[in-house]
């Protein structure tokens, strides 16, 4: 019991970290500076020198589940390049001075 137990912890474990990327992805994944930042865009997505856009989701409405729900857009908040690709997951970026980020902040390749 305790074995197959342990198996199945190990195995929902592993389901779970394989899936974390994919909600993730071209997302501020780490603040390292109030200009740069680690994001969700690999090696197969970006480049270094590729220009990104960075948005911030503003929401109105209700959030009840049947009065016609939260009505949500993405809005620009500003620019950056990416700096370094660290891996298959995530490269690093550098926003310009003006752009206020933070780590969930959506970034997307221009």
């Amino acid at each position: 019991m305790k074995q197959s137990m342990k198996w199945i912890i190990l195995c929902s474990f592993l389901v779970f970290a394989g899936c974390a990327h994919s909600t993730m992805r071209g997302s501020v994944a780490m603040k390292v500076s109030d200009n740069e930042a680690h994001v969700c865009l690999g090696d197969n997505e970006v480049k270094i020198g590729d220009k990104v856009t960075l948005y911030k989701s503003e929401c109105s409405g209700s959030n009840a589940k049947f009065s016609g729900g939260r009505v949500c857009q993405k809005v620009n908040i500003g620019a950056g390049q990416v700096t370094q690709v660290l891996n298959e997951h995530y490269s690093v970026i550098k926003v310009e001075p003006d752009v206020k980020f933070q780590e969930g902040t959506i970034v997307e390749k221009n």
